[in-house]
């Protein structure tokens, strides 16, 4: 089947439809309405797709030691934040202290000045008992964690 694309071409295929139908001829103001609701039809079908911009620091897939984001650099919650973890670990039944992952990345994050550094991820994946990776795949993922130290 050949895809229509002129505008006469669909009025003449639409008006032999009808015709063939009702096996009469439509007056030409019920045509132009049915053109009309076509044309209608086919602007919404050829929207042009619209795209947001990628963030900056959502652009690190793969981790890069630096002098100030590497594993060597220990990381430890503050005592007020050991509390806060706490009390969050409490929130959640034994067997599910996994969903504390984004709360306690959060606050690592906040600790750190704003961004969340590889020792702060190890530090949760060990405080969850849950592999590193299991970590990085939550990091990685939602974008309000900013892994990249802006030193500008």
């Amino acid at each position: 089947m050949k895809l229509i694309t002129n505008q006469k071409c669909w009025r003449t295929v639409l008006r032999n439809i009808i015709f063939r139908k009702n096996r009469k001829i439509l007056s030409n103001t019920m045509l132009s309405s049915l053109r009309t609701g076509v044309q209608g039809v086919w602007r919404a079908a050829s929207r042009s797709i619209q795209t947001s911009s990628a963030l900056q620091h959502d652009s690190l897939f793969v981790h890069r030691d630096t002098p100030e984001d590497n594993p060597d650099i220990p990381f430890e919650f503050s005592e007020a934040n050991k509390k806060r973890v706490e009390a969050l670990l409490g929130i959640y039944p034994e067997g599910h202290k996994r969903g504390a992952m984004i709360p306690l990345l959060d606050l690592a994050q906040r600790q750190s000045g704003g961004w969340l550094p590889i020792s702060a991820m190890h530090k949760v994946a060990e405080i969850l008992n849950l592999p590193r990776m299991r970590v990085y795949e939550v990091a990685t993922f939602y974008t309000m964690f900013i892994r990249l130290l802006n030193l500008t």
